[in-house]
């Protein structure tokens, strides 16, 4: 994390906060007792609140107390376990800390003339009756009308994450239960590290601080929405040993069986996992944090058995339902950090990651030939400075350099075949590589006093060096509109590709913005802000400017109710692929054809017949952009529970699509210029509506429940998937206005932890949604433009319902305290993990091929039932 430990000390108030911006602790002076003297009251205590192994303690209480123990103020730690104390005059105080699950802490503090510095404080574990009791859940929310404390994020620390079902470790995917796929740009989730973009977060699990989701949505200093982006803050360094080490084991015969598998195929996972921090040498400014896993997943892929029949028959047997579709993970990470006596901070880090699946996307309707063999490897190096120049200036840098290789080999080198609806068999033809220097950054300035804060900087989301390697389709690939149509070796289309497959090239993507906070009034709070976005390849548009505001207020001073509102306007990002196909497929590298019932086999005069096909770009493309609005009302529910009630809309406004811009027209099969094939034509033409309400109760409301709970009803709809999206009618494309493929009308989420006896603890995860809708197709290509999605006529898209989610994965854990020492606590943590509790079968998706067996039928499931064993140790 950026600001690690800084604290700023002088007369006016200079919000110790970190990159991702944290609300500041707030203070209420209590007593008029303060030590006299012919000084005026001058000084400010800042510091940071950490447990152990360095993580943060958000909402502790601390107390300013005097020689006598006289209360002179008090606080509540921000997210980010930060602190501050203001207007304080010389003399000798005492800091005193409380939270639950921890050791009261009492810090001796002498104010002289001297500039302080900011104070690293840690709190032990708290010992008792032979049992560990430690933070089970999210940290205690109030309502506030700072910007940042919206009630309707999702937060979660590292206590809590090691109390609630993480599956595999993997608390990505455990919070990812809370982002809106409607919401996401071109490029994906955006994931921010201690603050920039990142490909990952860095560092391990257990180096993890605290994950964020919609905090601060419309924040000018991020890219996408709040529920877009998933933000995560790592550990720093500290000045004691501290650290974690995991062991996680998981094997099938204590498993259910997958609801397609015949027999349940043999599976075993195995991970190790673990981070250390500590000072280097003898100093106490400069530490380290090293995170190291290894996983070793042996899964196995399942065919759907009606698939497996059908390809059996048809001559691509004997198959086997299950493949082994290993995976190797390690991942390395080492970090020095060094805290200047100013406050001042440096760090620098090294991470290694490497990660091989075989067999890959096999499984359904995907066959075990028609697989690929993966390969990633990234080097990454970051680097992060904070300084102070003035008590009311700072400046944050942080940026990243890196490089990595991600490739994809076909299991099998053959020519494809696939059966819409049915199964994929022969190679995968897919044979890719995708190479990159990429660099990215932040740098801003921030200017604050004790009602205002203005920041403004320059973000680089991303500037690489890329090399695209496209071998896909070099043997060619046949598509049948059914099984009938292969007997009749009738296919609908054959694609091959030859040429040049390998293109470089430098996407420049740079960003600007100006962010300002005032407390206009106690009770009120104003955020206005504006982002400006470029990049490069999509006419260099110049003109993306992204204005954001909103507002907090509360009804009264001292209100239990806040009303929130806000609105703002985000850019989409289009990422490499399209740049590259751009690139590729420019009628001179890679040359695509695409021949409309073909023989079978194909015959030398149809190939040679056949124009290429292009991708080019819509003269009058725009960068896309959504516009977000919402207005809420957050109620404290109890001391350490909130409540909020929250509407969404969205308009995404000039989404990409794409469009066969030489379509046959309706009742012909030649298209318009004979000369070319398929001309794929980038868009900015679509359109997206989306209105939600969003019910969310987080906190801790008693013993027994520490969490948060959310329930969204929404409704989306668009004429676009994205840009490589095509109507089934490229002359008609508003035609495929209908529900989102991503689209939800119901989404309840809980995830929470409960401590009823001092014996053990016990968390929950529990989802249960509505489904996704499900595109009927003909399976064949009525139209001829070489685009298999053509749906039957007078059936709009998104029709069919797609199957809903119920999961419920649960966790009991008991702590094994091994020293009772008061300096320090060793803990061995064991976790027995159930998920998917319910055994039920969660269909990814139905069949919505008209001419296919499996019509109206799912071909694959998420996982049965799965036991886990976790085992952690703390020190």
């Amino acid at each position: 994390m950026l600001v690690a430990a800084v604290g700023f000390s002088s007369s006016s108030a200079l919000r110790a906060q970190s990159i991702q911006g944290p609300a500041s602790a707030r203070v209420t002076n209590v007593s008029e007792d303060q030590p006299s003297s012919d000084q005026p009251a001058s000084h400010v205590i800042t510091g940071r609140l950490l447990d152990s192994s360095g993580a943060a303690i958000a909402k502790a209480q601390g107390f300013l107390l005097t020689s006598n123990n006289q209360p002179v103020a008090q606080t509540t730690t921000d997210n980010s376990g930060s602190f501050r104390f203001d207007h304080i005059a010389p003399g000798n105080y005492t800091l005193d800390f409380q939270a639950e699950g921890f050791r009261e802490t009492r810090v001796s503090v002498n104010l002289t003339s001297k500039r302080p510095v900011a104070l690293r404080v840690t709190m032990q574990i708290a010992v008792l009756n032979e049992s560990i009791t430690v933070a089970t859940g999210d940290s205690s929310p109030f309502v506030s009308t700072e910007g940042s404390e919206n009630q309707n994020a999702n937060t979660i620390d590292r206590n809590a994450l090691d109390r609630v079902p993480v599956f595999d470790q993997d608390y990505i995917t455990t919070m990812s239960r809370f982002l809106d796929d409607n919401a996401t740009g071109t490029n994906g989730i955006t994931l921010v590290v201690n603050g920039i973009e990142a490909n990952g977060p860095g560092v391990t699990p257990s180096a993890v601080q605290e994950v964020k989701i919609n905090n601060n949505p419309y924040s000018a200093r991020f890219s996408r929405p709040g529920r877009a982006r998933l933000e995560i803050v790592t550990k720093n360094g500290t000045p004691a040993y501290h650290g974690s080490l995991n062991f996680l084991f998981r094997d099938s015969v204590f498993d259910a069986t997958n609801a397609f598998a015949i027999v349940k195929p043999p599976e075993r996972r195995q991970y190790y996992e673990g981070s250390i921090t500590g000072p280097i040498g003898q100093s106490k400014h400069t530490s380290f944090l090293l995170s190291l896993d290894e996983d070793l997943n042996d899964q196995q892929a399942v065919i759907d058995p009606t698939a497996l029949v059908a390809a059996n028959s048809l001559g691509f047997g004997p198959i086997a339902q299950t493949v082994a579709n290993p995976t190797h993970h390690f991942f390395g990470s080492g970090r020095i950090f060094h805290d200047f006596s100013n406050g001042d901070q440096f760090w620098i880090g090294y991470s290694y990651e490497h990660r091989s699946v075989e067999n890959q996307n096999v499984g359904g309707t995907t066959l075990p030939s028609a697989g690929t063999n993966t390969h990633f490897l990234e080097h990454e190096i970051n680097v992060s400075d904070l300084h102070q120049f003035s008590p009311h200036w700072m400046n944050q840098l942080r940026f990243l350099v890196g490089h990595f290789d991600n490739s994809a080999a076909s299991i099998t080198p053959d020519l494809q075949v696939a059966i819409s609806g049915l199964f994929t068999a022969g190679g995968a033809q897919a044979d890719s590589r995708r190479t990159e220097y990429h660099f990215d950054g932040t740098d801003f300035v921030t200017y604050a006093t004790s009602k205002q804060q203005l920041s403004f900087g320059i973000d680089i989301p991303d500037i690489s060096r890329r090399g695209l390697d496209d071998f896909t389709y070099r043997e060619g690939g046949y598509t049948f509109g059914s099984s009938a149509d292969f007997s009749a070796a009738a296919p609908t289309t054959f694609l091959i590709q030859t040429g040049r497959g390998h293109v470089t090239f430098l996407e420049k993507a740079i960003s600007g913005f100006v962010e300002d906070n005032v407390r206009l009034k106690p009770n009120f709070s104003l955020y206005l802000g504006v982002r400006y976005y470029w990049q490069n390849y999509f006419h260099d548009d110049p003109n993306n400017f992204a204005p954001r505001v909103s507002f907090a207020y509360a009804p009264t001073a001292g209100s239990k109710m806040v009303i929130r509102g806000g609105a703002g306007f985000f850019y989409d990002r289009t990422g490499p692929s399209p740049v590259g196909d751009l690139l590729h497929f420019n009628g001179v590298n890679l040359l695509r054809f695409i021949v409309e019932s073909p023989h079978y086999p194909v015959q030398a005069s149809e190939l040679s017949g056949t124009p290429s096909s292009l991708v080019t770009l819509d003269p009058r493309v725009r960068m896309p952009y959504t516009i977000q609005y919402s207005i809420g009302v957050e109620r404290q529910v109890t001391a350490k529970s909130t409540a909020s009630a929250v509407y969404i809309g969205n308009r995404g406004i000039d989404s990409f699509r794409s469009i066969d811009a030489n379509a046959p027209i309706v009742g012909s099969a030649t298209p318009p210029n004979s000369t070319l094939g398929q001309i794929r034509q980038i868009q900015s033409e679509g359109y997206l509506k989306s209105n939600a309400l969003e019910l969310t109760f987080r906190g801790k409301p008693s013993r027994y429940f520490s969490g948060q709970v959310q329930y969204t009803l929404s409704r989306t709809d668009n004429n676009t998937s994205g840009i490589t999206f095509f109507p089934a009618n490229s002359h008609n494309p508003a035609a495929d206005w209908g529900r989102s493929d991503n689209d939800r009308l119901h989404k309840f989420d809980l995830l929470a932890s409960s401590q009823p006896t001092r014996f053990f603890t016990f968390g929950a995860a529990l989802s249960l949604y509505s489904g996704k809708p499900v595109n009927i197709t003909t399976g064949a290509d009525d139209n001829h433009d070489g685009i298999i999605n053509d749906r039957p006529a007078g059936t709009p898209r998104n029709t069919m319902p797609g199957p809903g989610v119920i999961s419920l994965d649960l966790n009991l854990s008991h702590d094994f305290p091994l020293s009772k020492r008061k300096e320090e606590a060793r803990v061995i943590t064991v976790s027995l993990n159930s998920f998917n509790v319910l055994n039920h079968p969660n269909y990814l998706t139905y069949i919505g091929t008209i001419s296919s067996p499996l019509f109206g039928q799912p071909v694959a499931a998420q996982p049965p039932r799965r036991m886990q064993l976790d085992v952690q140790f703390k020190f």
